[in-house]
């Protein structure tokens, strides 16, 4: 036998997508539900800073992202976002 030798090799036949009658797979919902539309983040706000405020928030956050940083400490930290 030869090192190319494909005598010995076996091949499946595997079926790659469900038959169609197959409703096992039917009616799953696969993740977490959706938000509600109210409660969605849709609107976008924008700020200018100096660099050297830039700097500064960078170091606070981390490697987080420095909207989600913003964000979490408007939320947490101050009432800004709160309705009165």
């Amino acid at each position: 036998m030869g090192k190319n030798d494909l005598s010995s090799l076996k091949i499946k036949m595997e079926k790659k997508l469900p038959e169609e009658t197959d409703t096992s797979l039917l009616g799953k919902k696969v993740g977490r539900p959706r938000k509600p539309v109210e409660e969605r983040e849709s609107e976008v706000i924008s700020i200018k800073i100096t660099p050297s405020e830039l700097l500064a928030l960078k170091n606070k956050a981390g490697m987080v992202p420095l909207g989600r940083f913003i964000k979490h400490h408007l939320r947490t930290e101050t009432t800004l976002l709160q309705d009165d």
